[in-house]
């Protein structure tokens, strides 16, 4: 396993990704059972969690945390449980639940899960836990950094090379630091190709109600923009659905292969959380963990940026070659995000 960012690198599978979120602010419910989701597997002894904050049929974000539960499951026989849809008053009760029930791994899908993962983690020496972002770390407690801004970067290159207008917009859940970080991404590739290119961040402070991504995309359209990206998990099927009619207009989807979610999805900076979840269960398993942050992309093969073929002759070759040369920058540390 990958410990204590080494280079991140991002393995292209055309041309060549946190992401943390917080919560909306609504009073939480009482804590969610705990229901498993897959009849259990015959290796009672090894048992791993997953908490995450919104539904695992989201199609990107915390389904593919959920697909790395079903990976951990297939490839190590592990007994696998879960908890969804989790307020942020609730992290705590569900890592200590799970723990008191004998788990050996407890991943919160999430940056904001990381005060709650410490302070359990403290209390549980013997259990060990992971958080998907945030700064919290320990002897039995890592937070992996997926390097989401890579794709996000080059996609954003992409952006300014297709956009007639010269202007983009962004989507985010929650302004929290991978979010911001990977908007800036994006707009930092889109400004090497365009020094003019206009990029409107914005924030709904929301994960799931694509009523405010509708909203949002609607006024980013009456400002021009004809490239918009996001970071909103099951939010943004309200921009998929207003921007990916529009005639003449791009989107680009993340965290997932987002590519069947609209007409004009030009491209998907995708995480492959479910080999990251298998590697870090494995050493869990193998009792070889060390909590610590871990840093992946590039280098690692965990984050990559698929093309839609269907926009195959959107670029040219010669803008296809100043993409793959910002993707060595990037490996080589030239390009810093």
């Amino acid at each position: 396993m990958f410990r204590k960012f080494i280079p991140l690198t991002l393995a292209l599978v055309a041309i060549v990704g946190c992401d943390g979120k917080k919560l909306d602010e609504t009073t939480p419910p009482a804590p969610a059972a705990s229901t498993a989701s897959t009849a259990p597997s015959t290796d009672s002894s090894f048992k791993v969690a997953l908490l995450t904050t919104g539904p695992v049929t989201d199609g990107g974000w915390n389904q593919s945390a959920y697909n790395g539960l079903l990976k951990i499951q297939k490839d190590l026989g592990a007994t696998i449980d879960k908890q969804e849809n989790l307020k942020e008053a609730q992290f705590v009760d569900a890592f200590r639940d799970f723990a008191n029930r004998g788990y050996n791994l407890i991943i919160g899908h999430g940056d904001e899960f990381g005060p709650a993962a410490a302070k359990v983690a403290a209390q549980f020496p013997n259990v060990d836990f992971v958080t998907s972002g945030g700064e919290k770390n320990g002897p039995n407690l890592s937070n992996i950094h997926f390097a989401t801004e890579e794709g996000n970067y080059l996609q954003g290159m992409e952006a300014a090379y297709i956009s007639k207008s010269g202007k983009g917009g962004f989507i985010g859940g929650q302004q929290l630091p991978p979010v911001d970080q990977a908007a800036q991404a994006f707009k930092k590739g889109a400004l090497a190709v365009n020094p003019k290119f206009a990029y409107q961040i914005t924030y709904i402070n929301s994960w799931s109600d694509p009523g405010a991504a509708k909203t949002q995309t609607l006024t980013l359209l009456s400002n021009g923009a004809d490239v918009i990206s996001h970071n909103c998990d099951a939010a943004a099927a309200g921009m998929f659905q207003v921007a990916g009619a529009k005639s003449g207009v791009y989107t680009f989807g993340v965290n997932a292969n987002e590519n069947a979610k609209a007409p004009n999805v030009f491209s998907s900076a995708v995480l492959d959380i479910p080999k990251a979840f298998a590697d870090i269960a494995a050493e869990v398993k193998n009792k070889t963990f060390k909590g610590g942050p871990v840093s992946i992309g590039m280098q690692t093969g965990d984050v990559a940026l698929v093309d839609n073929p269907k926009f195959a002759a959107a670029l040219t070759a010669d803008q296809k070659a100043k993409i793959e040369a910002a993707r060595n920058d990037i490996i080589a540390g030239k390009i810093k995000l």
